[in-house]
């Protein structure tokens, strides 16, 4: 359902809110939470015509017929579906429709993933994809365009190249609803051409545009990312840089996914200024493993989250509906439980616990205590989207990292920081020996790999390059390997045994993508994600019961940080600071300074 429906049953909506034709669905007897005015209705009740409200108020005089179906909320209170404006389906490791059975139990309604995984991988084919797969599903999908494939051009290869020309056709083709995140910042603030042609084309198709600002420069860097159109951000990690972009017109999307934990910090721009409003302020997951979902829900965790840090529940769930709403420019259509918009509504017992009863979407029931209760589609996926590892088998020999330099080696080393997006050039010395750099597990100190493997053509096959990484806390002897690699997802491997890292990348090789662990020569945890190497056909539970493996195998060999494959997908996100590893090299971006190529050896 969209709001282009709308227009057809406006003499009908009048009809029932009058009196005058039977409603579809009337909940009685709730406790209506009014986010327009943050106040709480009491003794609400609710009519329904053909997926829209029709009447919110006394429904004495509503009309019912024998298909009429009344539900008594029995003081329940009644809140608007959940709108989480900014999220990647393709982390939660399923596809679209297993998605929508994940969340929707949980309370999600509307969603707008930034499909940049999958199109990295698959190209403009991508969106079709997307589009065909989620035609159908109770839960609204608006996607949004990715405009970052790859997310740097020239410091990395992707699978495909989305240029001004592919955006510009997408939007008239109808195959997104906005702009999805600008990542490309140094380019919009720096003036590349080609990033202001994509700006152009989103401004003309009168698209909303979001971004993705990881500077530092929270004034004229800040000032010019969003006097170029850029509207929205989730990128920032402080109170600071929330209250800057707020205070510029910009909506903060406050982040807390499996690994991205932010919200804690951001909250408190608003907990520590009482009174402020908060009408910029949004609530999205970004990131979530399918455990995360299956487990602790999906926008509802991170709007529990929000009050568990002293957020008024009313407030949350603002953010999570009708500030959401406003942001995609969409509040005449969701977000609020109010006359003409979509009725997707949420019985909850408790604001402070929200703990859902019932979900509807679009007036029909879709889930009951935690369950889903309508059966979803199922799709079936064309070789080329499941057939996307296009590399030969991988020798020991492949991760040696030579130096003529004796007995030691001054090289530049990539920390990671779990729970956290960023990344920390370091220094270290490590020992060479037969001209060959050893990784030193005693230390924290594993290799890394990047190698391309998408399908041929573009000149970058067999392109690969290695590194050094930090924080992994992997033992000697063992290997971690991952399609599953932000943005363009080329094949990342990790370990502290050359041998070892052939194994797990050889496992994925053979499996078309997925997540390999391996310790003493042998594979302790494999999972299979055929779908462009990112996600698997299964339901939410039993991928999850697979990323429950992965990483019980990752604390075996030493590394037991919470959803640490998720901080380990982004080494390779160079958009980001400080030090990345792309197929082409390692890149460092410092000081609000453009990213550039640096050796891994210093002098």
């Amino acid at each position: 359902m969209n709001i282009s429906q709308r227009h057809l049953i406006t003499r009908d909506l009048a009809a029932v809110a009058m009196g005058h034709k039977a409603a579809d669905l009337i909940i009685e007897n709730g406790k209506l939470v009014d986010v327009c005015t943050a106040r709480i209705r009491r003794r609400c009740s609710i009519a329904v015509y053909k997926g829209y409200i029709a009447l919110v108020g006394d429904t004495a005089h509503i009309l019912k017929d024998e298909n009429t179906v009344v539900v008594d909320a029995d003081g329940k209170y009644l809140c608007p579906g959940l709108i989480d404006s900014h999220m990647h389906v393709e982390s939660s490791m399923v596809d679209l429709p297993a998605f929508a059975a994940g969340v929707l139990p949980h309370g999600t309604t509307t969603i707008c993933p930034d499909i940049h995984e999958i199109t990295n991988v698959l190209g403009m084919d991508a969106l079709t994809l997307f589009r065909d797969s989620g035609k159908d599903l109770p839960l609204k999908v608006l996607t949004a365009m990715p405009v970052c494939v790859p997310s740097l051009p020239g410091m990395e290869d992707a699978g495909a190249v989305v240029g001004p020309e592919e955006v510009r056709d997408a939007y008239a083709r109808g195959l997104a609803f906005l702009q999805g995140e600008q990542m490309n910042f140094p380019g919009v603030v720096f003036g590349d051409p080609e990033v202001h042609k994509i700006t152009s084309h989103g401004l003309t198709a009168g698209k909303v545009l979001t971004g993705h600002y990881a500077g530092d420069d929270l004034n004229a860097g800040l000032n010019a990312y969003v006097a170029s159109g850029m509207i929205a951000d989730h990128e920032t990690t402080t109170a600071e840089g929330a209250m800057a972009r707020a205070q510029l017109g910009m909506f903060v999307q406050q982040r807390y996914g499996s690994a991205w934990l932010d919200l804690p910090n951001l909250i408190t721009a608003i907990t520590e200024n009482p009174g402020m409003d908060t009408r910029f302020f949004t609530l999205v997951t970004d990131d979530v493993t399918p455990a995360t979902i299956a487990r602790s829900g999906h926008l509802v965790r991170v709007l529990r989250k929000a009050v568990s840090l002293g957020l008024n529940p009313i407030t949350a769930l603002q953010m999570a509906t009708i500030n959401a709403a406003q942001l995609l420019e969409q509040s005449n259509w969701i977000g609020s439980l109010t006359p003409g918009r979509a009725a997707d509504i949420l019985l909850v017992n408790s604001l402070s616990e929200f703990s859902i009863e019932a979900v509807y979407a679009n007036g029909g029931l879709v889930a009951e205590k935690g369950r889903l209760s309508v059966d979803m589609p199922v799709y079936s996926y064309p070789d080329w989207a499941v057939n996307t590892v296009h590399l030969d088998h991988l020798a020991a020999d492949d991760f040696q990292i030579s130096s003529s330099k004796n007995p030691r080696v001054n090289a530049r080393v990539i920390r990671l920081i779990p729970g956290s997006v960023n990344t920390i050039s370091e220094q270290a010395q490590l020992q060479v020996t037969k001209g060959q750099v050893l990784a030193d597990p005693g230390r924290d100190i594993a290799k890394a790999g990047m190698f391309y493997r998408h399908k041929p053509g573009n000149g970058a096959e067999n392109s690969r390059a290695l590194g050094l990484v930090t924080g992994t806390g992997f033992k000697a002897g063992c290997a971690y390997a991952s399609t599953v690699s932000h943005d363009c997802h080329n094949l990342l491997v990790v370990g502290t045994d050359d041998a070892a890292m052939a194994l797990a990348a050889n496992t994925l090789i053979d499996s078309n993508g997925g997540i390999a662990v391996v310790d003493s020569g042998k594979v302790l945890a494999h999972l299979p994600l055929p779908l462009g190497g990112l996600m698997s056909l299964e339901t939410v539970e039993t991928a999850a019961a697979g990323v429950d493996e992965i990483e019980k195998a990752m604390a075996a060999i030493g590394c037991d940080h919470p959803a640490f494959e998720m901080t380990l997908s982004l080494m390779g996100l160079v958009v980001l600071g400080e030090l990345r590893l792309s197929n082409k090299g390692l890149v460092e971006m410092k000081n609000g300074e453009p990213p550039v190529f640096v050796d891994l050896f210093l002098s």
